[in-house]
């Protein structure tokens, strides 16, 4: 005869943490979600008890008691190239979480259209959800008239520039090509050559233009590279196959500078001894390229910390918080850096 299945074990409740530990249903709750104070020993045994027991709080219950389940959502672009394909936008996100999580919060990481419809679409799933914010890398692409109506706290990350009504966070990313640029002018170079997004607006591309006009150098020939390893690859395949090659580079991200450096390696273009270069985002893929890049840092901890606490904050004020770059002497530029500390911005 064959024996009787188990019956399935009840699940642990909060009210056998509280017998357990021999204190009411409230101090079990205070104790863990920090509504109130509870003595050191008393949280021990309440601690003790759950691990017991193996206790876990329904999140969801909690979440409709207080209409909130303590989470964040990332939305991020859904495109052919992943957002976090770039290390930059990667570390971005890690930096969030944890900002998130210091605050007490889980967040969610969510790709998404940006065209209005489909973004209203997703706030409101993001409301019903009872997610507490969004923090949206848009990049000054969101339409805030599609996602304000949904009632969702949210705020823009890698804004370039403030929109009325709108929180967001980004870097000065003029003032960073500027200071990349100059650094190059400031190595003696005077044919400064830029591979990026090819934009008069794109601040990257116009901080390049305004750094060589400020030192009266003619600004040197742009390559169409945009942010992605191959761009840069084929361009600096380009710029070393040429007669009159310029004598450096501003790459407008670390990824587009990774994909010239590599270019350079198999034409057998030095660097820096025949061009020099500098990139922008200051990922970590930068200081392990060969030679290590010169880049532009975007503070991104810094950047973080501002988006979780505005996210959070819901009364305040929808401005736009903007960040200096920091520049990073590596030995892209020339052997003098490669043992020179880190300047800041202004």
């Amino acid at each position: 005869m064959s024996e009787a299945p188990e019956r399935p074990t009840r699940k642990p409740t909060r009210r056998d943490v509280a017998r357990l530990a021999g204190v009411s249903d409230a101090v079990v709750s205070y104790a863990l979600n920090g509504g109130a104070p509870v003595a050191p020993d008393t949280r021990r045994r309440v601690l003790a008890a759950v691990a017991e027991l193996g206790y876990r709080p329904n999140q969801a219950a909690r979440a409709l008691r207080s209409g909130s389940a303590r989470t964040l959502v990332l939305a991020v672009p859904d495109r052919d190239d992943p957002v976090f394909a770039n290390p930059f936008f990667a570390e971005y996100a890690a930096a969030i979480e944890s900002a998130a999580r210091e605050r007490g919060y889980a967040l969610y990481s969510t790709a998404t259209s940006f065209e209005p419809d489909g973004l209203r679409a997703r706030f409101e799933e993001f409301a019903a959800r009872m997610v507490d914010g969004v923090l949206v890398l848009s990049s000054g692409a969101a339409d805030r008239s599609a996602i304000d109506p949904v009632g969702l706290p949210w705020v823009d990350l890698n804004a370039p520039a403030a929109r009325d009504g709108v929180a967001s966070v980004g870097t000065d990313l003029r003032a960073g090509a500027e200071r990349a640029t100059e650094h190059l002018l400031d190595h003696g170079r005077t044919r400064v050559a830029f591979v990026g997004q090819l934009d008069d607006r794109e601040p990257r591309h116009s901080g390049w233009r305004a750094a060589c006009a400020s030192r009266g150098v003619p600004p040197g020939r742009v390559y169409d590279g945009g942010y992605t390893r191959d761009g840069g690859y084929v361009s600096g395949l380009r710029i070393a196959d040429e007669g009159d090659r310029p004598d450096a580079v501003f790459a407008a991200s670390d990824r587009t500078a990774v994909g010239v450096l590599r270019a350079f390696h198999e034409r057998g273009v030095r660097v820096p001894e025949d061009i020099a270069l500098v990139a922008f985002d200051g990922s970590w893929e930068a200081e392990y390229t060969w030679p290590p890049l010169t880049t532009v840092r975007q503070p991104i901890e810094a950047m973080a910390d501002a988006a979780v606490t505005r996210v959070l904050d819901p009364t305040g004020a929808r401005a736009h918080a903007e960040f200096d770059a920091e520049l990073v002497l590596r030995a892209s530029c020339g052997p003098h850096d490669v043992h020179g500390a880190a300047t800041g911005g202004q």
